[in-house]
């Protein structure tokens, strides 16, 4: 039993070390939640088209029409945000690379596109293909109005991102870049040999026959 144990904490940091040389961008969706996050700061509100490029968007204010609807989690709520019509795109590249940022995406839905640029490579997001999350373009409910967020495994950099809609429409507000701290391969690996290693201990002092 001691073996199987051990050899079970040192294949974790050989795992994890292992991430970097796949290093893969990676993101996630807090449904309901708005942009800026602790460790976040927001670098566009999208009162104007400044830093945009592209064709087949506008500048939104509410209230809710056919050309867009406000992302329902942004706070505060009721200011200008992005809207990319059906067929549009627009682009916006970040003042230098950055290492993650997030926004808030409202109105999710199948027919919106995401394209990551990171360090030359194109990453893809798709609602309900690989990001698997409610795409029904709901204006108001949490699993289509939330905080969406984007990091790497291994010290990825991010230049641009490029938002594209079959229809009406993709809308985003308060974009936001960041150095929230995401544990690290090495730091994981440590987390993991301490719970082995208390797993161990315990199971060492029941182990050990009581004094009588």
């Amino acid at each position: 039993m001691r073996l199987r144990l051990l050899g079970a904490a040192i294949a974790a940091p050989l795992l994890f070390s292992a991430a970097p040389a796949g290093a893969v961008v990676l993101f996630s969706f807090s449904p309901g939640e708005a942009s800026p996050a602790t460790g976040y700061t927001i670098i566009n509100t999208f009162d104007t088209a400044a830093g945009i490029t592209g064709s087949g968007f506008l500048i939104k204010t509410p209230p809710s029409d056919s050309q867009g609807a406000p992302p329902a989690n942004s706070d505060p709520s009721g200011t200008p945000y992005l809207s990319v019509l059906g067929g549009g795109s627009a682009t916006i590249t970040f003042d230098g690379p950055v290492s993650r940022f997030q926004f808030d995406w409202g109105s999710i839905d199948r027919f919106n596109t995401l394209t990551i640029d990171a360090t030359g490579v194109d990453k893809i997001v798709i609602p309900g293909a690989n990001f698997i999350n409610a795409a029904n373009g709901n204006q108001v409910s949490p699993g289509t109005n939330g905080l969406f967020t984007v990091w790497g495994t291994a010290g990825e950099t991010f230049n641009a991102i490029t938002l594209e809609s079959g229809r009406n429409s993709f809308e985003i507000d308060n974009l936001a870049t960041g150095t929230a701290a995401v544990p690290e391969p090495a730091a994981w690996a440590m987390m993991i040999l301490g719970f082995g290693g208390v797993g161990a201990m315990v199971r060492r002092r029941r182990a050990i026959p009581l004094a009588v």
